[in-house]
C-alpha cells in the first residue's frame, strides 16, 4: 500500500513538472515570435547578421518649394519678357511686408518692361483704433474736392480705399498727378496713412498690394473695394493664403498670390499683373485655385 502511494506520489510531480517546462517553452516561443513581429529579440536581423558597417544616410530631397523657387528664377527672364512694356505699376506695402519680398517683386516688374511706383501704408491707416482719423479726413477731402473723388455715402474705410485710389490710380493710361491727386497725396502723407518712396510718382492702373501684418477684415475689404473702384486692376499679395489674402479672394474685386515670399510667389505676382487687363481675377500661387501661374 505504501510503494503504491509513493507511486501516485511520484507520478504527479512528474506531471507538475512537464507542465512547467511546457508553459515555460510556450513562453519562449511567443516572446521570440514577438521579437520577430517587432524586428528585435534574439531572432531579429541585427542579432543574427552582425552589422559591420553603418548605413549610409539617405540623401535628403530638397523642399517642393525650393525646387518651385530654383525653376521659377531660371524661367522668369523668359516668362516675363515684356510683360509689363510701357505700363506703371503702383506697389503698396503694408505695415510688417517683407521688405526683401517688396524689392524682389519692385526688380521683377521692372524686369518685365514696367515702371514702379513705391509707396508705404502707414500704420494708422490699418490700425483698428484709427477708424475716426480715417474718416475724418475722409469727410474734409470731399468737403474740399467734392463727391468725385470718393463716395460719401460709403464707409469710411472703402471711402478711404478709393481716395487712396485717386492718389496712386488711374482706370485708363499711365499719367502725371493732377491737382486734385496731388492734394489727396498731401493730405494723406501729413496724416500718415501713406508716403510715398518714389519721386514724382505717376497714376498707375496696375495696383499691386504687397500684405504684411494681420489686419481687420472690415478693414481689409474696405481699402480692397475702394481701391479696385478707382484703379483698373489690382492684384494682393501675401506670404500665404489665409486670413486677409481670404478676405480679398471671397470680394471677387482682385486677383491673389500667395507665398511672395519666395521666387515662385513672386514670379506669379508679376505675371498676374501682366495678364490682369485681359482676365478676370484670379487665384495664384502655390495654393491658388487657378493654379501656380496665370499663364497666357
Amino acid at each position: 500500500m505504501a510503494r503504491d502511494v509513493a507511486r501516485r506520489r511520484l507520478g504527479v510531480v512528474r506531471v507538475t513538472l512537464v507542465r512547467r517546462h511546457l508553459v515555460a517553452a510556450v513562453s519562449l516561443v511567443l516572446a521570440l515570435a514577438t521579437g520577430i513581429a517587432l524586428g528585435a529579440g534574439p531572432l531579429s536581423r541585427e542579432t543574427l547578421v552582425p552589422t559591420r558597417a553603418e548605413t549610409p544616410a539617405t540623401p535628403v530631397a530638397p523642399a517642393e518649394d525650393e525646387v518651385a523657387d530654383d525653376l521659377a528664377t531660371s524661367v522668369a527672364p523668359t516668362l516675363t519678357r515684356e510683360r509689363l512694356s510701357g505700363r506703371t505699376v503702383a506697389v503698396l506695402a503694408t505695415p510688417g511686408a517683407d521688405q526683401e519680398a517688396v524689392d524682389a517683386l519692385v526688380v521683377g516688374v521692372e524686369q518685365a518692361g514696367g515702371t514702379v511706383a513705391r509707396w508705404e501704408i502707414g500704420t494708422s491707416l490699418v490700425a483698428a483704433g484709427e477708424t475716426a482719423l480715417v474718416d475724418t479726413l475722409g469727410e474734409q477731402l470731399l468737403e474740399q474736392l467734392g463727391s468725385e473723388v470718393a463716395d460719401a455715402e460709403a464707409p469710411p474705410y472703402e471711402r478711404m480705399g478709393q481716395l487712396l485710389g485717386v492718389a496712386v490710380a488711374t482706370s485708363g493710361r499711365s499719367e502725371v498727378a493732377g491737382k486734385d491727386e496731388t492734394t489727396v497725396r498731401q493730405s494723406i502723407d501729413a496724416a500718415e496713412l501713406l508716403t510715398s518712396t518714389s519721386e514724382e510718382p505717376r497714376l498707375a492702373p496696375l495696383v499691386l498690394v504687397v500684405l504684411g501684418n494681420d489686419t481687420e477684415d472690415a478693414i481689409v475689404a474696405g481699402l480692397t473695394t475702394g481701391l479696385a473702384d478707382r484703379a483698373r486692376d489690382v492684384v494682393v499679395a501675401a506670404p500665404e493664403r489665409s486670413g486677409d489674402l481670404a478676405v480679398v479672394e471671397e470680394l471677387g474685386l482682385a486677383s491673389t498670390v500667395d507665398g511672395v515670399d519666395g521666387a515662385a510667389g513672386q514670379l506669379a505676382a508679376v505675371l498676374a499683373l501682366g495678364v490682369a487687363e485681359d482676365t478676370e481675377p484670379g487665384a495664384y500661387g502655390a495654393s491658388g485655385a487657378d493654379g501656380v501661374l496665370p499663364l497666357r
